[in-house]
């Protein structure tokens, strides 16, 4: 289970204690966050929504419980974070998805009531209030899975949810099972509300991958190949994470797991899941069910269901196959109402298709004026005899006389001897083209087998003239645009991005940023390749900053000396050789408002040290400043006195 901090709203791992922006300890995300840390708790939002209590955070903002007292019902109240509120695009774009969520009505899509800003600039939505699990709880609650039955009636209705706003022109590309609830409706227990409609192209935003990476990490265990490369994200890219989450109610698992979201983004890209039915808690899933699951697991948009609703209606056609019965509350019903443009997308051709094909059509159209043809005789009947034999009339050359003749045959004769030379000519022409052909063609399969052994032997760029990159050089000048030299570029490149991976595990991060650029200029489109170039070089930039820490007691007592150090690093934690002006200045009771400072003396370890006498009880600030070749270091910390 995550954590969250209370103070900026960030959703950590369950490991972590201290939140790694602010120093605020983490809060487990089951857990109801102290209202006394909270500003918004008490504010009023258009004139009779007050905000009462926290009910959850998240990477992007909070939810809180209010009450509407106009009509007496409870709401729900999402915040977002005010950093977020910065970009007046991002504010614009904002407002436009949540008004286009605000007119989704569908009986499983959360209803908008209304969206805004506060004074401080936070966006905020408006919604229904759902007192319920979300599909993450309850699949924990569950062990991780659920059965077929359950999974399949939670899985249409998200899929009929998510397919409506398809129909609209509204893809959602924040598909999760966080943003999935089950609440209860009367007698069905797993009532699917879907959340974040229109919100969710805010979170991601319409920047590259490359200088946004970060935004969409929260949701890299169900994105889409081409979400995760970047592109445009369209219907069946939220297939794609649907068949992700039911493949997880499944087996108990996503199809793909790493530990870093960059990892999850690489194995979208370029990684086959797994079969379902090769998962130890997924072996009894019907062979139709899974093909079904797999099929639009693929790489390709094209090769998935064309929308949501399509993917449900192969599921309910395999279950149904499979005599599955499960509750689909009405669901079932309504993938009638599918676009006929996905209809016609997702069935055979039948003779109402071919209206559409080209060549084919069935309205009516004016027919062709009927040619005039003239009248025939009625054939003669002729009685079985031999024909009557008719001289022919003799030839101009029968005519001629027996020498012409003689002439004339000659001339035959050598014109029939050219015309079997030359045809005796083409045809040797054409043995040895296909010799050269076929000599070419066994050139280019050799050369493309002694690339790919070099690929298999890892000689990415060594020795010199048998490796990938040579060879491949050589090859493409050779045969440009051969289809089997760039596949061996691009698994090259593939390779390359697994080898950084792992290099950057073991903590050499030059040698991973190095191996990653190999990958891009092998193939500039990998764009996993890209990512992690861009990731290793910002993280060598912070590695190359100047940074000071600072260090004091835990707790002290008035009156007695504390020690206070301080050191400031670069690069891998090395102390910074030249430091000047270092200092620590301290607030707290019996201190002057502006401080005291303290002159730090330098010691033999290469960091600052210097005495504190606290003169009575409370909290104090210990900060450090110092500066190194012309860029200034600060670092602080909290001190508590008895």
């Amino acid at each position: 289970m995550e954590k969250i901090c209370p103070q900026c709203g960030g959703a950590f791992e369950a490991a972590a204690v201290f939140c790694p922006k602010d120093g605020t300890k983490l809060l487990p995300e089951s857990d109801e966050l102290p209202p006394d840390t909270d500003p918004y708790i008490g504010t009023l939002i258009s004139g009779d929504i007050e905000i009462r209590s926290v009910a959850g955070a998240g990477a992007m903002g909070r939810v809180y419980r209010a009450h509407q007292r106009g009509i007496d019902r409870d709401v729900a109240v999402k915040i977002l974070h005010r950093e977020l509120s910065g970009n007046t695009q991002l504010v614009q774009r904002f407002h436009r998805e949540a008004k286009i969520a605000s007119k989704l009505q569908h009986p499983h899509v959360v209803e908008v009531y209304l969206a805004g800003q506060l004074p401080d600039r936070a966006l905020y939505i408006v919604m229904e209030y759902l007192d319920g699990l979300s599909l993450a709880a309850a699949l924990t609650a569950c062990g991780g899975r659920f059965p077929i039955e359950r999974a399949l009636a939670i899985a249409i209705q998200i899929c009929d949810a998510v397919g409506e706003g398809h129909a609209r022109g509204i893809v959602h590309r924040d598909l999760k099972p966080e943003n999935v609830m089950l609440v209860r409706r009367a007698e069905v227990h797993d009532w699917v509300k879907v959340l974040d409609f229109g919100i969710a192209k805010v979170s991601l935003g319409e920047q590259s991958m490359e200088t946004q990476a970060g935004l969409i990490f929260g949701t890299a265990r169900y994105i889409s190949p081409e979400g995760a490369q970047g592109t445009t994200v369209k219907p069946p890219g939220d297939v794609y994470s649907l068949a992700t989450i039911v493949y997880q109610m499944l087996a108990g698992r996503t199809p793909f797991d790493a530990e870093q979201p960059v990892g999850l983004l690489i194995k979208h890209i370029h990684d086959t899941p797994p079969p379902l039915r090769s998962m130890p808690h997924a072996e009894s899933v019907p062979e139709g069910l899974a093909r079904v699951i797999m099929d639009n697991l693929a790489k390709d948009p094209a090769q998935r269901a064309p929308s949501a609703r399509a993917f449900a209606s192969s599921l309910a056609a395999a279950a149904k196959e499979a005599n599955i019965s499960f509750s689909d509350v009405g669901v079932v019903a309504r993938l009638s109402q599918v676009d006929v443009a996905v209809r016609l997308s997702t069935l055979d051709p039948t003779i109402d298709d071919a209206a559409a094909m080209p060549g084919f059509s069935l309205s009516p159209s004016p027919l062709p004026a009927p040619a005039i043809v003239s009248p025939r005789p009625e054939p003669t009947v002729r009685m079985r005899s031999e024909p009557p034999v008719q001289a022919s009339p003799a030839t101009d050359e029968e005519k001629a006389p027996p020498s012409s003749r003689g002439k004339s045959e000659r001339r035959r004769g050598g014109i029939f001897i050219v015309a079997l030379a030359f045809l005796l000519g083409a045809a040797l022409a054409a043995l040895v083209m296909q010799n050269v052909v076929h000599r070419r063609d066994a050139e280019r399969e050799e050369h493309v087998a002694k690339a790919r052994r070099a690929l298999g032997d890892d000689r990415y760029t060594h020795p010199p003239g048998d490796n990938v990159r040579d060879l491949l050089a050589a090859g493409e000048a050779r045969w440009p645009g051969d289809p089997a030299l760039h596949q061996i570029r691009s698994d090259t490149a593939h390779a390359l991005v697994t080898r950084a991976m792992a290099t950057r595990s073991t903590g050499d991060l030059r040698q991973a940023r190095d191996i990653a650029k190999t990958a891009t200029d092998f193939d500039p489109t990998d764009h996993a390749a890209k990512i992690l170039l861009e990731k290793y070089d910002e993280e060598l930039r912070q590695k190359s900053v100047p940074r000071a820490t600072v260090d004091a007691p835990a707790r002290a007592r008035r009156g007695q000396r504390a020690e206070l150090s301080s050191r400031v690093l670069v690069g891998d934690d090395a102390p910074r050789a030249r430091v000047e002006n270092a200092r620590f200045i301290v607030t707290g009771p019996g201190l002057p408002a502006a401080g005291t400072v303290l002159p730090a003396s330098s010691s033999s370890d290469g960091g600052f040290r210097a005495e504190l006498t606290p003169p009575r009880a409370g909290e104090y600030k210990v900060v450090f400043e110092a500066s190194t070749e012309g860029a200034s270091v600060r670092a602080e910390r909290s001190l508590g006195v008895d």
